[in-house]
């Protein structure tokens, strides 16, 4: 089993590529778009073959200075883009054309070499090189097999690092449960939480930041688009930084302990849930979950250890003695009709998603 992490480091890119670059996906989003077909149900296909392939590289390369296999990376990315937009739009989920927002250059392994924990790469061939030294950042990983491909941005480089694992066979698993605030485990038969107060706080400094930004639009809207940007990036980061470090010690608890992980399977649940209401949408944008999931599955992988995604459907409603449907009782505080078995909800969502996830009861009171 192949694990990957990805990590990012700073750095001041080259201007003229990462705006070159730019320009280049915007024209070629324009041309890939047009053999983008559409049938009488409306359904959209593309027809993009090599010689269409061809000729939009030929015209690409027209006074590109850099190494051609950019121009490549250009054109996979474009034609993986529209392609996830045709099939958001086949589902009736895409709300408008693709586009081409972030400033970011993908590199392919054929344009760098790595020696001695340094990157060289190529900028333009046998002229220009751009060198990052790995060795100068004490948190990127030690013991990898590999580098994939790395993506330039305008002040950093993300670079992926590859290891070949086995999957251990677990000892146990863990199961967990996000919500707004907290997050509720089942460790090796103890219930842990960990309080998402802070972060859920975080979350509505920035949204009332965003309120008052958008009423700026009306009158200075490159202020507002600017100023949108930036308090995005800052919620987005910190709360990154947050989840990391609940993530990291999570995963190092469970790895000292060989214990998998059995998670709910949360995807497209925003897509069938938005839309219900203005004030559900709110709430669930403040909701953490899957940057949870994604962070911690990753970096449990990385040690060869296992996660499970099962449904989640009624899992804090569900009586995990007899099965029996829980109700209401008081609070946060569910309660048995069958059986008269009383237990915070969010109890309840981890016992159940241990039992479903491993078909074994778990241990402990």
């Amino acid at each position: 089993m192949e694990a990957i992490k990805a990590y990012s480091v700073p750095l001041t890119a080259p201007k003229d590529l990462i705006e070159e670059n730019f320009k280049l996906r915007k024209i070629a989003l324009e041309e890939i778009f047009k053999h983008v077909k559409f049938s009488k149900v409306g359904k959209a296909h593309l027809r993009f073959n090599k010689s269409d392939r061809r000729e939009l590289r030929d015209k690409l390369l027209k006074g590109w200075k850099f190494a051609k296999h950019y121009v490549d990376s250009v054109i996979n990315s474009v034609i993986g883009l529209v392609k996830g937009w045709i099939s958001l739009h086949n589902q009736g989920r895409a709300k408008s054309k693709p586009e081409i927002t972030r400033k970011s250059v993908y590199i392919k392994t054929t344009l760098f070499s790595v020696r001695d924990g340094k990157i060289r790469i190529t900028i333009e061939p046998r002229k220009r090189y751009l060198e990052v030294d790995l060795t100068k950042f004490n948190y990127l990983p030690k013991e990898y097999d590999s580098i994939g491909g790395l993506i330039l941005q305008e002040d950093r480089l993300i670079v992926t690092f590859k290891r070949s694992v086995e999957q251990i066979e677990p000892k146990d698993y863990a199961s967990f449960d996000v919500n707004l605030t907290n997050i509720t485990g089942l460790i090796n038969g103890r219930i842990v939480r960990f309080d998402l107060r802070e972060l859920y706080h975080i979350h509505r400094v920035y949204e009332e930041k965003r309120r008052k930004i958008q009423k700026l639009a009306k009158t200075k809207p490159k202020t507002a688009k600017r100023l949108m940007q930036k308090y995005s990036k800052r919620e987005k980061n910190r709360a990154k930084d947050i989840m990391h470090k609940i993530t990291t010690s999570i995963a190092g608890e469970l790895t000292s302990l060989k214990h998998g992980v059995i998670l709910e399977n949360l995807k497209f649940i925003k897509d069938n849930i938005l839309n219900s209401c203005r004030e559900l949408n709110r709430k669930l944008s403040k909701w953490n979950a899957r940057i949870f999931q994604f962070m911690l599955e990753y970096k449990l992988k990385w040690f060869g250890l296992p996660v499970k995604f099962i449904n989640p459907s009624n899992s804090s409603k569900t009586c995990p003695l007899c099965s029996g449907r829980l109700s209401a009782y008081e609070g946060r505080l569910t309660k048995c009709k069958n059986c008269g078995f009383v237990q915070d909800r969010d109890i309840v969502a981890v016992l159940n998603l241990r039992m479903w996830g491993s078909g074994v009861t778990p241990n402990g009171d």
